[in-house]
């Protein structure tokens, strides 16, 4: 039916244009509350996640507020449009992760379809078949990889002895680290220390991007972005002398990989894919749990004397660390298919799912005192409730095998808070310098002629 009057017949139209619109956009508004879940109210347009869009909060804020908010095992929320289950139950935990993996092996990003070279061929975003393949390949590349090169450890740790920039000096070992294991020393060219400062150092358009894959993972493929440090991998010479591409050579999977990749922009973009994911997934990671490592160390003299004297304490040390510092702060899953979560909550398909890693390690009915230092609470098993910085099921931790095996070997050293130090609050993201007191000291455990302070290297964590 149409009215005379130009005017009023598109006023007409746009009402009901605008009224399809919101109904789309608040679809799902009311999708917990039917359900007698605990949640947040949603607005339009934003979902139960302004705080996080606008920039107030960032992700693991707003999962850890929800988290805190509720006592409840399940937590509804609304990210845009759609239904968001946040999962603080340990058992449901341990069945969404493995014994019911199938119903949840997807991250349901999409990004496995990005222009990126890096990003599709990342393994915490490929998926299918692809991601079988890929890793298989990094578990035969992680279990043949090994850590020879020491006199560059010894130039980067000669000559310490007073106030030191823990993270600077990380950098430099880590460096060494990770390219006497992906670039061997055949390949002059400082590959590593240029990607390493390009993933830290970033600028605001990088930020944007990040901002933009991380809100919304569906523009950031629509648009064909792409990030700098995909730009920066593109450029990299002598790719071909790698360890890593030999090692990737070697892998019988590899040429079933180079089928499924649809649109190479690159040539060896796999190799270059990889690559990307050590560093951001690897590099990183270790960078920031090594510097809480040695800031919690130097803040508790007793308990870095025992980690120096005993091998074991100094494993229960870094465990303790991933639990107060988790990498990750959650593991996000997509469900493929109707998932009977408990007796009072049936699970569509098409919902996502967030597991809050970081605020369940630091949940005081999971964990004692949860805010102290006590790497002894690990001493009678490894399976705790809660605690899963490697993950679980098939898509836990690719490097997990070898993150107790390849160690950094350093001059045994004891460290304490530095001046500047002391009295600043550490927080999970690293914003300012930490500065520590190292000075020789004598080992009375023997793991070689170095001493280890840690285990955590080449972690490629795959939540």
């Amino acid at each position: 039916m149409f009215f005379e009057s130009f005017l009023l017949n598109l006023l007409i139209l746009l009402i009901l244009i605008l009224a399809l619109l919101f109904d789309y956009v608040t679809k799902y508004f009311s999708y917990w509350y039917i359900r007698h879940i605990p949640n947040k109210t949603p607005i339009p347009c934003f979902g139960t996640d302004y705080h996080r869009i606008i920039g107030f909060r960032s992700t693991s804020q707003e999962v850890d507020t929800l988290y805190k908010q509720y006592s409840e095992k399940f937590v509804g929320c609304i990210k845009s449009r759609i239904p968001d289950l946040i999962v603080k139950d340990p058992d449901v935990v341990r069945k969404i992760l493995s014994t019911d993996f199938l119903n949840f092996h997807s991250r349901g990003l999409g990004l496995d379809k990005s222009r990126d070279v890096c990003l599709r061929n990342n393994l915490f975003y490929v998926e299918g078949e692809k991601w079988t393949l890929l890793r298989d390949t990094l578990e035969t590349l992680l279990n043949n990889m090994k850590f020879e090169t020491q006199e560059g450890l010894h130039d980067c740790l000669s000559g310490i002895n007073g106030d030191t920039n823990i993270e600077q000096l990380l950098c430099m070992i880590l460096d060494i680290v990770f390219k006497d294991l992906l670039i061997g020393n055949d390949v002059e060219e400082c590959i590593i220390t240029h990607l390493r400062q390009r993933a830290i150092k970033r600028s605001f358009k990088d930020k944007a991007k990040t901002y933009l894959k991380n809100i919304f993972p569906s523009l950031f493929v629509l648009f064909n972005l792409e990030s700098s440090l995909t730009t920066e991998c593109l450029k990299v010479r002598n790719i071909n002398e790698t360890k890593l591409y030999k090692g990737f050579k070697k892998a019988k999977s590899i040429s079933q990989l180079d089928s499924k990749s649809i649109k190479v922009r690159a040539e060896n973009e796999i190799e270059l894919g990889v690559l990307s994911l050590f560093i951001t997934e690897g590099y990183i990671p270790c960078y920031n749990v090594l510097t809480a490592l040695l800031y919690e160390l130097a803040k508790h003299p007793e308990i870095q004397e025992r980690a120096r004297n005993n091998e074991n304490n100094l494993n229960l040390a870094i465990k303790e660390t991933l639990r107060l510092y988790s990498p990750y702060a959650n593991i996000t899953r997509k469900c493929i298919g109707r998932y009977l979560a408990s007796k009072d909550l049936l699970i569509d398909k098409g919902v996502m799912i967030t597991i809050p890693t970081s605020s369940m390690q630091k949940d005081e009915t999971l964990f004692n005192d949860p805010e102290s230092f006590k790497p002894e609470r690990f001493e009678k098993t490894d399976a705790v409730d809660g605690f899963y910085p490697f993950g679980m099921g098939p898509k836990k931790c690719v490097g997990k095998s070898v993150t107790y095996s390849i160690r950094c070997k350093l001059f045994p050293y004891t460290i304490n808070l530095a001046n500047i130090t002391k009295d600043r609050h550490f927080i999970r993201h690293l914003i300012q310098a930490v500065a520590l007191k190292m000075r020789v000291s004598a080992v009375t455990w023997p793991l070689a002629p170095l001493q280890t302070f840690y285990d955590y290297l080449i972690t490629i964590l795959e939540p």
